[in-house]
Order: C-alpha cells, then sequence, then structure tokens
C-alpha cells in the first residue's frame, strides 16, 4: 500500500467509523462521546453501550446481529456493557447502511421489550441466534413469529446466513476449556519410529 495508500486507508477507516457513529448517536450512546466534546477527532471504532434495560445484555445484541446477517463485534472491551465497532476502509457506504440498519432495528426490537410490547425472556434477542434447525422444527413454542426470528430485516431473505449453532454459554466456554485434538501420546508413539 505504501505510505500514501496506508494513509488513505485509515482516512477511510475513520470516516467510517464516524458516520457509524451518527447514524447510530440516537439509538446507543457512545461512553467515550466525551472525546468529541473534548476537540478530540474520533478514532477508528465506534462504542455502542448497551444499556442493560429490560433486561438485554451485550450478548443478546451481539447474537442478534448473526439472524442479520453480521459477525458479533467485539463485547464489552474496553468498555463494559459495550459494543466496539470498527467498520474497516474496504466497507462500502451500502454496507455500512446495512449494518446501520440492523442496529437501529435491534434498537427497536429492545423497545418492544421495554413497552411490554414483547416478552422480557421469551423475545427475538435473549433467544438469538436462530438456526434453520430452529425455524424447520414442527413445533415453535415462542412468543413471536418464525418469520421475525428468521427474517429481521428485507435483506435477509434474499441473502440469509444460517447461524449453524443456536444460543451458547460463552462464559462457560471460556472458563471450560477442553481440547478436541488428537492425543498426543499417538504422535509422540509416531515420532519413536
Amino acid at each position: 500500500m505504501g505510505s500514501a495508500g496506508l494513509t488513505h486507508a485509515t482516512k477511510v477507516a475513520i470516516a467510517n467509523a464516524n458516520y457509524v457513529a451518527k447514524r447510530l448517536e440516537q439509538f446507543f450512546s457512545n461512553p467515550l462521546s466525551r472525546q468529541k466534546r473534548a476537540g478530540r477527532a474520533r478514532m477508528h471504532h465506534r462504542l455502542a453501550s448497551i444499556q442493560e434495560t429490560a433486561g438485554i445484555e451485550v450478548e443478546d445484541v451481539a447474537k442478534r446481529l448473526m439472524d442479520y446477517g453480521f459477525h458479533a463485534p467485539t463485547m464489552s472491551w474496553p468498555v463494559p456493557g459495550t459494543m466496539m465497532i470498527e467498520p474497516t476502509e474496504s466497507e462500502s457506504k451500502a454496507e455500512l447502511d446495512r449494518f446501520c440498519a440492523a442496529m437501529i432495528s435491534i434498537y427497536g426490537e429492545i423497545r418492544a421489550i421495554e413497552t411490554g410490547e414483547a416478552d422480557r425472556q421469551d423475545n427475538v434477542l435473549k433467544r438469538a441466534p436462530h438456526t434453520a434447525q430452529d425455524l424447520l422444527a414442527e413445533s415453535w413454542d415462542r412468543s413471536y413469529s418464525r418469520e421475525s426470528a428468521a427474517f429481521p430485516a428485507p435483506w435477509t431473505r434474499q441473502y440469509k446466513y444460517w447461524p449453524p449453532v443456536g444460543r451458547i454459554d460463552n462464559v462457560y466456554g471460556d472458563r471450560n476449556l477442553f481440547c478436541t485434538c488428537v492425543p498426543m501420546e499417538p504422535a509422540a508413539e509416531a515420532d519413536d519410529k
């Protein structure tokens, strides 16, 4: 890329982060927004604070983003209860708009829980992500429709990413690691031969 290319890529990444920040500012607060007031330029990322209202946590939003076709951003770093949104220089405006539309739609899903329109425990956020297996099961015991679970935005009908696994307990997995590798003994025996 060279120094000129790297400088340009950095400027575009910062511009993308500022664009996302502006689009989401009325929906999700940014705990680092005081930097803006201090006259500093924004960084290449934007933090979106998930205000655990209605029992919704940052993990619920991250899991729901999978239903919209997005990989979850970094959660709770550097500030607990936030998502670090880092659009790169290669993201098109259309892709940034699609991401912002997903986040704004998720904000609406949170508001539905806050107002009592959606159940506090049995809702599209707490039960996300939704796998094809879940949605094709004969019985559906959830208080929301299969359609709202599977196709939360228009683009998900045309380009659907199906999460391979439903909700898992990330903290349990982080604290209880296990290896699925081949045991070391057979490899050591092969070296001895």
